[in-house]
C-alpha cells in the first residue's frame, strides 16, 4: 500500500496532489477495521485520541467499504498521522474492508480540522490557509500592520473586529486575484515576524 502522510490536523492529500517532498510510504502489511460513517468522518476531519490499547503506537486502515484511511498513532492513542490510499490500492482496501464486520473503536475528538475547499488547486489552499493565519497573527500580534493592510484593502469600518471580519469574510470562499494580491503583500518582509 502506498500512502502520504500528512499530521492529523491537516488536510488529507488526494494522490493527484502528492508532490516531491511528500511523506509517502510503502507499508507492506495492515490492520483493517470497519466503521460507521460518523466514526469515519471524525477520523477524517478531527484530532483523536483513540482509548482502544491495541490501537496505540500502531499503523492500520479504517474504512466504511467506500472509503477508507491509513491512521499512524503514538504510543498513548493519539492520532499522529493519516492518509488515503493511491488510486491503485483503494478498490482493494475498501473490497477488503466491506467484507468485515463493524468496529467499535472508542475516541475522543478534541479538535477539529478545517473542511477542504474543493475546486483549490493544492498551491491555492496552501497560500489561503497561510494567508488565514497570517491575518490572525497580524490582528493579535501586530495590530499597526493589521490596520496598514485594512486601509491597502480599503476596509473602513469602524470598530476593529468589524475591520477583522470583513477581511476574513473577502477571502472565505474561492482563490480569486484578492488572494494572490494578499499573498504577495503577507509574504513581505514588513509582514514577517520581527
Amino acid at each position: 500500500m502506498i500512502v502520504n502522510w500528512v499530521k492529523e490536523d491537516e488536510e488529507l492529500l488526494e494522490p493527484y496532489e502528492w508532490a516531491h517532498g511528500d511523506d509517502i510510504e510503502i507499508i507492506s502489511t495492515l490492520s483493517c477495521y470497519k466503521v460507521d460513517k460518523q466514526t469515519l468522518h471524525d477520523f477524517i476531519y478531527g484530532c483523536l485520541h483513540i482509548f482502544e490499547p491495541s490501537l496505540c503506537q500502531k499503523v492500520f486502515a479504517i474504512g466504511d467499504g467506500n472509503y477508507a484511511l491509513a491512521i499512524e498513532t503514538d504510543l498513548n492513542g493519539k492520532v499522529c498521522y493519516r492518509s488515503v490510499f493511491d488510486f491503485c490500492d483503494r478498490d482493494k482496501m475498501n473490497k477488503k474492508i466491506m467484507s468485515l464486520a463493524l468496529k467499535d473503536i472508542p475516541y475522543q475528538m478534541y479538535d477539529e480540522g478545517e473542511m477542504k475547499e474543493y475546486g483549490l488547486t493544492r498551491n491555492e489552499r496552501l497560500k489561503k490557509q497561510y494567508i488565514e493565519q497570517k491575518i490572525d497573527e497580524l490582528y493579535i500580534e501586530d495590530y499597526e500592520a493589521f490596520l496598514k493592510l485594512c486601509y491597502q484593502l480599503n476596509i473602513q469600518d469602524e470598530q476593529s473586529i468589524q475591520k477583522y471580519n470583513h477581511l476574513k469574510n473577502k477571502i472565505e470562499k474561492g482563490f480569486s486575484f484578492i488572494h494572490e494580491v494578499l499573498f504577495h503583500e503577507l509574504t513581505k518582509k514588513e509582514y514577517k515576524k520581527k
